[in-house]
């Protein structure tokens, strides 16, 4: 039986900046929610597109869980949890 990859966290220059961008890409559609929920408005936000990239990001998840690989994981829950507020947002705000 197969088991997981354990999380290595490596030290090379490379490494730390997937880190970096793994919470950057993480963070990307948070201004989004801001604007949604500063606005009480989800005109222009399309719900299947959000959808798609809720799943996308589960499926990533399990890649990072599965390898080891945190700055993946990182991305995709941030992701997962911006995604999933935009389509609370459309089913509330309309």
């Amino acid at each position: 039986m197969k088991t997981m990859a354990p999380i290595d966290i490596h030290h090379h220059t490379i490494d730390r900046l997937a880190f970096i961008n793994g919470f950057i890409a993480g963070i990307a559609l948070y201004p989004q929610v801001w604007v949604v929920l500063a606005n009480g408005s989800t005109a222009g936000v399309s719900t299947v597109t959000f959808g798609i990239i809720f799943l996308n990001s589960i499926v990533w998840l399990f890649y990072a869980i599965h390898r080891g690989l945190i700055s993946i994981g990182i991305a995709s829950v941030l992701n997962a949890v911006a995604s999933s507020i935009l389509i609370t947002s459309t089913i509330v705000f309309r």
